[in-house]
C-alpha cells in the first residue's frame, strides 16, 4: 500500500477545485446577453406613477362604502364602467371577508411591480388596517394581486371576473 504525500494530495486537491470552478463558470465562455426590458425607464415611471396615485386614493377609506364607490376619480383607472365594478366588488368583499375595521385601509403599499410584456404589468398591493374586533389591536395586512393592462397608450387595471 503506497501512501500518498501531502504535496500530491495538495496537488489533487488544487486540480479537483480548478475543475468544478471551471465547470460552475463556463471556462470562460461569454455570458449571454441580457434581455431588453418590455418598456423603458420612462415608461416604468409614468407606471410606476399612475399605480401609485390609484392605491394612494384607496388609504383612509371605507372601501366597502357608495361614497368611496362613488368617487369619480377612481373609474379613470379601468377600461369600463363594468370592470370598476367588478374590481370595486373584489375589493370590498376581500375588505369584508378579512375583517379590516370599518373596511378601511390605513395604509396602501406597493410590494412590488413587473411587467409582463411591453403593454402588460403585474402589481403586489398590501392593503393595512386594524382588525374589526377592537380587541385584536394588531394591525391585519390584505394582499392583492392586480393585473394592469396598457390600451390606448393608458395604464388601466383590468380586473378578473367574480
Amino acid at each position: 500500500m503506497t501512501r500518498i504525500g501531502p504535496r500530491k494530495t495538495g496537488t489533487l486537491l488544487a486540480t479537483v477545485c480548478a475543475a468544478a470552478l471551471l465547470g460552475c463558470f463556463g471556462a470562460g465562455a461569454e455570458a449571454p446577453p441580457l434581455p431588453e426590458p418590455p418598456v423603458s425607464d420612462q415608461e416604468a415611471m409614468q407606471f410606476a406613477l399612475r399605480a401609485e396615485r390609484f392605491y394612494r386614493a384607496l388609504e383612509g377609506v371605507p372601501l366597502a362604502a357608495t361614497i368611496t364607490y362613488n368617487d369619480p376619480e377612481l373609474p379613470k383607472y379601468f377600461p369600463t364602467p363594468s370592470a370598476f365594478a367588478d374590481y370595486y366588488s373584489s375589493l370590498a368583499t376581500m375588505a369584508r371577508q378579512k375583517t379590516l375595521r370599518d373596511g378601511e385601509a390605513r395604509r396602501v403599499r406597493i410590494r412590488e411591480f413587473h411587467f409582463d410584456g411591453a403593454d402588460q404589468a403585474v402589481v403586489d398591493v398590501v392593503l393595512t388596517g386594524k382588525h374589526e374586533r377592537e380587541l385584536r389591536f394588531w394591525d391585519i395586512d390584505v394582499e392583492r394581486r392586480d393585473i394592469w393592462r396598457r390600451i390606448d397608450g393608458v395604464w388601466v387595471i383590468v380586473p378578473e371576473k367574480l
